[in-house]
C-alpha cells in the first residue's frame, strides 16, 4: 500500500525538544511502564526461539526489509504484513551482521542455518525469503499494545504541557501503529536493537542483561510504591539511580528471575554467579539479588559506583532515544 497524498499540518508536529523536556520532567512516572514494556518484550522474544542471539537476526533481518520499504515510501498495514506467504528480503551481509549485532561472525553464520532449518527463511537462488514461520514467530501483538500504552501515558504528560491538545487513548495508537506497521515498527527496531547491543557490550550477553533488568524493575516497583505514599522523597532533588539505592531495596531470588524471564532455573544461577562477579548484582541475607546493597551497607563500595554510574549513562542515551521514537509515533498520529 503506498502513502496516499494528505495534507501535512505542520503547525501540529511534536518536537523532540519538547518531547526530551517532557520526558525529563515525567521521568519517574513514566520508567515503570518502560520497564515493563521492555522486559515483557525480552521475555516474548525469549520464549519464541529460547535464543536470544537468533531472535537479534531474525528482527535485524526484517528491519532491513522494512527500511527498503520506507525508502520507496511503501507502508504495509499489520494485517497485509503478515498475510504474505513469503515475503523477500535483501542480501544479508555475515560481517555487517556479526559487526552490529556484536555477534561472532562464525555465531551469526550458525545462527542463519538454524533459521533456515528452523523454517523461518528460505534461500532461493540469489533471493532471501521470510517465510510465513518466521513472520509468525516475531508477530509484536503484545508488544503493540504495551507500547500503546507507554505512548499513550505519555500523550497525557504532553497534554498537560499543551503541546498535544489532548490525551490520545490506547485503542487509538494501536490502530494508527498497526495500520502504518512496517514504518512504525522500524521506527521502533531502530530504537530497541541498539539498545539491546548497547546493553550487550556491559553485561556480555542478552541474557544476563534479562535477569539484571528484571531485578532492577523490581526495585523500581518497591521505590514507586514508597515514593506515591511519601511526595517530600521527590523533593529532595536525589537522582533516581539514588532513590532506587535508598528505597528500592527489595530483591528477587533465582526462582521467581526464572519464572518472570523464562530462562531455565540452572541458566540464571549460572548467570547470578556472573553477576555477582562483576559487581553488577549483590545477594543479601536472604539470597535475594539486588542491583544495590542498600543504604549504609559495607558491599556497596567505589567500584560499584564506577559501574552504576557508566550504566546510568546508558540509561539516560536509552531514555533519549525513547522519548525519540515515542515522537516519531506520536508524529504519525497526528500530522
Amino acid at each position: 500500500m503506498s502513502l496516499t497524498n494528505k495534507e501535512i499540518k505542520f503547525s501540529k508536529k511534536i518536537q523532540i525538544d519538547d518531547s526530551l523536556n517532557v520526558f525529563k520532567k515525567n521521568h519517574d512516572q513514566l520508567i515503570t511502564e518502560i520497564f515493563y514494556f521492555q522486559q515483557q518484550w525480552l521475555t516474548n522474544a525469549f520464549n519464541r526461539f529460547k535464543d536470544f542471539d537468533k531472535y537479534l537476526i531474525l528482527i535485524y533481518i526484517i528491519n532491513k526489509a522494512f527500511k527498503g520499504y520506507n525508502d520507496h515510501f511503501i507502508v504495509n498495514s499489520f494485517d497485509e504484513f503478515y498475510s504474505k506467504e513469503n515475503f523477500e528480503i535483501p542480501m544479508i551481509n555475515v560481517i555487517d551482521l556479526s559487526r552490529e549485532l556484536k555477534i561472532s561472525k562464525e555465531t551469526t553464520r550458525r545462527k542463519l542455518i538454524e533459521l533456515e532449518k528452523d523454517g523461518a527463511l528460505k534461500k532461493e537462488k540469489k533471493k532471501i525469503m521470510l517465510r510465513r514461520k518466521g513472520q509468525e514467530i516475531q508477530k509484536p501483538i503484545d508488544s503493540i499494545k504495551n507500547l500503546s500504552r507507554v505512548i499513550s501515558h505519555f500523550s497525557g504528560h504532553l497534554a498537560k504541557e499543551n503541546i498535544l491538545s489532548n490525551k490520545i487513548s490506547k485503542i487509538e495508537i494501536e490502530q494508527k501503529i498497526k495500520s502504518n506497521f512496517t514504518q512504525c515498527w522500524q521506527f521502533f527496531f531502530d530504537y530497541q536493537i541498539p539498545l539491546i547491543t548497547r546493553w550487550k557490550a556491559i553485561f556480555g550477553d542478552i541474557e544476563s542483561w534479562a535477569i539484571w533488568g528484571n531485578c532492577v524493575y523490581n526495585q523500581n516497583l518497591v521505590m514507586s510504591k514508597l515514593v506515591k505514599s511519601n511526595d517530600e522523597l521527590l523533593k529532595n532533588n536525589d537522582t533516581w539511580i539514588k532513590r532506587l539505592n535508598d528505597y528500592g531495596n527489595q530483591g528477587l531470588n533465582a526462582m521467581t528471575i526464572s519464572e518472570l524471564t523464562g530462562i531455565p532455573r540452572p541458566t540464571v544461577i549460572r548467570k547470578l554467579k556472573v553477576l555477582l562477579k562483576k559487581k553488577l548484582l549483590i545477594k543479601d541475607k536472604n539470597n535475594h539479588y539486588l542491583i544495590f546493597a542498600g543504604p549504609g551497607s559495607k558491599n556497596f563500595n567505589i567500584e560499584q559506583i564506577k559501574i552504576m554510574d557508566e550504566i546510568d549513562k546508558i540509561r539516560k542515551v536509552n531514555g533519549n532515544n525513547f522519548a525519540n521514537l515515542i515522537t516519531k509515533i506520536l508524529n504519525i498520529i497526528v500530522l
